[in-house]
């Protein structure tokens, strides 16, 4: 026997929870609701948080997003997903979709095309069971992401051509972010990703001091050769993001991989290949401090980053995000 319960964060302190949920994330990442299903000896047989405030859409139908996540079986989750998405419904939700933590800003996606290589600083992961439990549900794949291995990148870089005289011409510079300036160069960070994020899918705005809370505790963990700046006419106009792959050290493994996790360059055509260069400076940097790997990190299938990363690198690993349509 088992109830659907709505829980609150103080419920954790009264309930056996074999998830390892830590219930302050409904707080910090504002959930709207959290659901769990809850056996006749008070355990947490399968969890999750929905959102319906503040969220995308499809189509012109605002989108619910269900996240957080777990189920120990297929039975369990079947019963969450279907409250779940009752609920989404009578918030006048067009459509679920999942696994998302609320926005693209945060976890989202499952991993259904493992591989041999074993997880990477900030990848989402999961068992290879709950994908499954979403299409029994009624779920489709909405959209397919990858991560891709270049094994070698003192070998395979990306081709810039001309572009470097473009740019010199240009008077865009590329630097090492400024640490000592670490409030403003996060300001300007921000104002690059909003603006080159916005037509991607399922996208939705951040405030500020949301995305500062992301990046400001990683400006402490990673040499600044890692996190590259353009710059043009005392404005930012481009970054990438890449933090060394830290599980590496927990599996007693030296750490020579990077994680190329954010590229973002402002959408005008004059920066045109400026991702490209930013790459290939990034880099050279990496191998100037004894890296050889280099992971790009969840890449929607039909991006430019997945076309730029291609030519150099390989599959690695494949992730899926899924839909339901909530029928009227």
């Amino acid at each position: 026997m088992y109830e659907i319960s709505e829980l609150q964060a103080n419920d954790y302190a009264d309930i056996s929870d074999a998830t390892g949920f830590d219930p302050e994330t409904l707080t910090a990442e504002r959930a709207d609701q959290h659901l769990a299903v809850i056996d006749d000896r008070q355990r947490i047989r399968a969890r999750c948080s929905i959102w319906w405030r503040d969220t995308a859409s499809i189509d012109n139908a605002r989108v619910g997003a269900i996240g957080h996540y777990a189920a120990d079986c297929s039975s369990y989750g079947s019963a969450l997903l279907e409250r779940a998405c009752r609920e989404l419904k009578a918030r006048r939700c067009g459509h679920a979709i999942g696994p998302m933590d609320g926005n693209t800003w945060r976890h989202y996606r499952f991993v259904t095309e493992r591989g041999t290589a074993k997880p990477f600083f900030l990848e989402p992961d999961n068992p290879d069971q709950w994908p499954d439990h979403f299409a029994a549900s009624g779920f489709q794949v909405y959209a397919n992401y990858v991560s891709e291995l270049n094994p070698n990148f003192h070998i395979r870089q990306p081709g810039i051509g001309g572009l470097r005289q473009k740019f010199d011409d240009l008077r865009v510079t590329i630097e090492p972010i400024d640490l000592s300036r670490a409030a403003e160069e996060v300001q300007g960070l921000y104002e690059v990703v909003c603006e080159s994020f916005a037509d991607s899918l399922l996208y939705t705005p951040l405030e500020y001091d949301d995305f500062a809370a992301m990046y400001m505790p990683f400006l402490g963990m990673i040499d600044s050769r890692l996190i590259l700046v353009a710059r043009h006419e005392n404005r930012v106009v481009g970054f990438v993001f890449s933090p060394p792959d830290y599980l590496q050290s927990g599996n007693a493994g030296e750490i020579d991989t990077i994680v190329i996790k954010t590229v973002a360059i402002l959408p005008r055509k004059k920066y045109s290949g400026l991702g490209r260069v930013l790459l290939v400076d990034l880099l050279k940097n990496a191998q100037a401090m004894g890296y050889r790997q280099a992971i790009s990190a969840l890449m929607h299938a039909e991006n430019r980053s997945q076309k730029i990363s291609s030519n150099c690198a390989g599959p690695m690993r494949g992730y899926q995000l899924f839909a339901r349509a909530l029928r009227a």
